[in-house]
């Protein structure tokens, strides 16, 4: 859990001046999360066993980085985000290449709805390889502003993109 509180101070500092509004004011930029209970992705092989000889892989979603640019007619605000990803090859993996289906959710501040764009990272192992760390390639978001909405009213997390199953092990198992 601290190194939650620690990784989300870190965010807020390095997001914190993201960008400059064209009269040279800084530009707000929303402070993306990782959702606690989507921060972690466990594939078994398809079967009844699901222990560390089925373990086809263990990710976790461990940062974000980005900045914000003004949109068009400063009527939006281009968020640029950047995931930091731990895998481990498990013993049961059958290949060397994996995909992570992962999302940015945000909650509109005007209507509360929720709007997600999702994502798709590969990650390959090479010979003898059980541990990798990588980062995505920047991916962006458009906020839109004005009619009740202002870039630092806005909430977004970033998150695997879970089934019920993957969701109902990681609330078992709790905060890694």
């Amino acid at each position: 859990m601290r190194s939650r509180v620690v990784l989300a101070a870190g965010l807020t500092a390095a997001l914190a001046g993201c960008g400059s509004a064209p009269s040279g004011a800084p530009l707000a930029c929303p402070t993306p999360g990782i959702l606690a209970e989507g921060a972690d992705l466990t594939r078994y092989r398809p079967g009844p066993v699901r222990d560390l000889t089925t373990l086809e892989f263990d990710a976790r979603l461990t940062g974000l980085s980005g900045g914000c640019n003004p949109g068009r007619g400063n009527r939006s605000i281009e968020m640029k985000i950047v995931a930091s990803f731990t895998v481990e090859r498990g013993a049961g993996a059958e290949g060397r290449v994996f995909e992570l289906p992962w999302s940015v959710v945000m909650i509109d501040p005007a209507t509360d709805r929720i709007i997600g764009q999702d994502f798709v990272e590969q990650v390959g192992f090479g010979r003898n390889e059980t541990r990798t760390s990588f980062q995505s390639a920047p991916v962006t978001v458009t906020l839109p502003l004005g009619e009740g909405r202002r870039a630092q009213d806005y909430r977004i997390w970033a998150t695997f993109a879970l089934t019920p199953e993957d969701l109902a092990l990681n609330r078992r198992r709790g905060p890694r």
